[in-house]
């Protein structure tokens, strides 16, 4: 065997021209997370193969190919330094895509580099799995099957339009047994999703501590973080939803973090009730979010936390489904000692200037409601301003914002706000979550993003327990009625070389607006009925189908033996007496028989074309050559390896003259 010789490609354009296509397709949304080089690589092995599979052109020999190998191998290597982690197992896997390709060169490697293709596409759902991903695998998969259809159907047997078609019946086909295995497949309280993302680091996502800034930063983003909606129908105004996630209880004037663990005891809450059913995309932290103030939750793995909120046992790594009932009055009538002592612990800097202010506010009102007023009216009288980007503050951040900046975004405020109640001798913290939310009217639910992220204040009065606070009110009350994007583009300063817009600027901003959230509710429909489909959920649909005690052997052989009825009835039809052929050469051959037999010679079962072919030119010998030529093209079409174009044969058959016997 001759290591360095080089074969000439014995594949069709186009079907490989189809998978090269859909290869791209599959690889594409994994280019974010691969070395460039890895996808220069590979759109370089997609272009060679093309070109090498021209008249006289040659592929790689197998000693280049190896050398190929050893030097992605080495890329990788020297890229990551190590080939263990989803970037480096990816980009192998790419590397590995492409070598195949440039060697693909008979039938076995055909199907092989379509299976990696089908591969590559799952892979796109390692990282989201949102209705559009997974409409996007889907086409991927229809053109792979298509590319697998055409290529044994041969160039000239039928068109690509044809395969396409074929293709989609073959998976429509296998739609309803994708469905059976949904919904019966036995599902466990610890599946593994197969699923990766960069917020499962927790980049993006909102931490645990507070400093100029922070929240800032995640206002920032587009990224969806829940949906909620409300199945009583009794869903508060948009302005008053505040989103709790997390409770922070040390602070030091303008910096706050969690701080110490606190004995869990029943919440003591009151007010209506209002339930709400939610869907947390997976963040990597172990916020669970609710409105304040939840009561009770019905998710697994998670428990109400001092201070009101709902936290997860584990860290929220995939899609969580939950409902959880909120009351919105705390009636907690003594505030224990240990959170008392961290509630009142004073920032360890104090400026001269913020003692005076604070004990000014004291000497004036000695009731604590009377306070917290004072200083709110202190923050709407002094002129503060509501912005993203305040700058950065120094070591003195709390004096340097009361006195010097007077500029920053919610956390600065609520950090602030709550630092001087602790001055005053207030106990107080500092609650962070999301604020509002944009009502999406066609599902009727709450679409909460990155860009709602807000914090607030709490203090504690005697008699009346934890008040909520919030300074921005005070500040940019359009921030709370409106949300922040409409805040911000309110309150830009006018640019006069921009025009205002337009009335059909507009009315096109509406319409793509309303598209886009009629597009979000088919996603929250998918998130809701078939994401969210885990072992809870099965359990539900089986008990309204009347099946309650049941044992999952018995499930699945059912299931088996639908599986097997639902395939010999596709079986059964497709070989049904009186089937039309499959393709249009079929049909006209068909024609071209049922003439023959109508002038008295018909085609015999045992008999081939060739053998039928001669036969009928012996008894039509007026019309012997255009038999002869219409017999050719039909074998040809069928066992050539180099089959001529299909439209040629069916223009002989239309052109077969009216048959004649001697």
């Amino acid at each position: 065997m001759n290591l360095f010789r080089r074969p000439t490609s014995t594949l069709a354009t186009a079907p490989l021209a189809t998978v090269v296509l859909a290869l791209a397709l599959a690889a594409g949304p994994l280019f974010g997370r691969i070395a460039p080089w890895v996808v220069a690589l590979f759109f370089v092995a997609c272009a060679a193969r093309l070109r090498m599979n021209r008249r006289g052109a040659r592929l790689l020999s197998l000693p280049l190919k190896v050398m190929l190998f050893g030097l992605g191998a080495a890329g990788i290597l020297l890229t990551y330094g190590t080939f263990l982690g989803i970037d480096p197992g990816l980009s192998f896997l790419v590397i590995l895509v492409s070598l195949k390709l440039l060697e693909t060169n008979t039938v076995r490697d055909f199907q092989v580099v379509a299976l990696l293709g089908f591969f590559l596409a799952l892979c796109d759902l390692f990282f989201t799995q949102s209705l559009t991903v997974w409409l996007y695998v889907a086409a991927i998969f229809l053109l792979l099957t298509t590319a697998l259809v055409h290529f044994h159907r041969g160039s000239g047997a039928r068109s690509f339009r044809g395969s396409a078609r074929t293709a989609g019946v073959l998976l429509a086909q296998a739609v309803p047994i994708i469905l059976l295995l949904f919904v019966f497949f036995p599902r466990t309280r610890h599946q593994f999703l197969m699923q990766f993302s960069q917020q499962l680091t927790g980049g993006g996502a909102m931490s645990d501590s507070l400093s100029p800034g922070s929240i800032a930063s995640l206002a920032l983003g587009k990224e969806l973080v829940f949906r909620a909606d409300f199945p009583d129908g009794n869903a508060p105004s948009i302005s008053i939803m505040y989103w709790r996630a997390g409770v922070l209880w040390r602070g030091d004037g303008l910096t706050w973090v969690h701080g110490p663990q606190f004995d869990d005891r029943p919440a003591q809450l009151g007010g209506a009730a209002i339930r709400q059913r939610i869907i947390v995309q997976p963040h990597g932290a172990r916020w669970l979010f609710a409105l304040d103030r939840p009561t009770s939750g019905q998710v697994r793995h998670a428990h109400l936390a001092p201070g009101d909120v709902l936290e997860s046992d584990r860290a929220v790594l995939k899609r969580v489904q939950y409902e959880v009932i909120s009351r919105p009055e705390n009636r907690e009538a003594t505030l224990p000692p240990d959170q008392r002592f961290e509630t009142t612990r004073k920032p360890t800097r104090i400026s001269p200037q913020v003692q005076r202010l604070v004990h000014g506010w004291r000497s004036a009102h000695r009731a604590d409601r009377d306070l917290v007023d004072a200083a709110l009216y202190y923050f709407r009288a002094e002129r503060f301003t509501y912005t993203l980007e305040p700058g950065t503050y120094g070591t003195d951040a709390l004096h340097e914002f009361l006195f010097d900046r007077r500029a920053g975004f919610c956390e600065h405020y609520a950090a602030a706000f709550a630092s001087l109640m602790r001055i005053a001798g207030i106990p107080s913290r500092v609650v962070i979550g999301y604020h509002g939310g944009e009502y999406n009217a066609l599902g009727k639910y709450v679409i909460v993003r990155q860009s709602e992220a807000h914090a607030w204040c709490e203090v504690w009065i005697k008699d009346e327990g934890w008040r909520r606070i919030d300074p921005t009110e005070m500040i940019a009350p359009e921030r709370l009625t409106s949300g922040l994007a409409s805040y911000l583009e309110t309150n830009a300063i006018p640019n006069p070389a921009i025009a205002p817009p337009s009335a059909t600027t507009t009315g096109w901003r509406e319409v793509r607006r309303e598209a886009r959230l009629a597009w979000d509710s088919l996603n929250y429909q998918w998130d809701l009925r078939v994401l969210a489909f885990d072992e809870d959920n099965q359990r539900v649909f089986l008990a309204n189908l009347g099946i309650r005690n049941f044992r999952w052997v018995e499930i699945l052989t059912s299931v088996g033996v639908a599986i097997a009825l639902l395939l010999g009835g596709i079986g059964l039809w497709q070989r049904r007496p009186g089937r039309p052929a499959l393709d249009p050469a079929g049909r006209a051959y068909a024609r071209f028989c049922r003439a023959l037999a109508a002038s008295g010679c018909p085609r015999e079962s045992w008999e081939g074309p060739h053998h039928f072919g001669e036969r009928a030119a012996r008894h039509f010998a007026a019309q012997a050559s255009a038999i002869r030529e219409i017999t050719a093209l039909y074998s040809g079409l069928r066992y050539s390896p180099t089959p001529p174009p299909a439209a040629q044969f069916i223009r002989a058959v239309r052109a077969l003259p009216r048959l004649q016997t001697p």
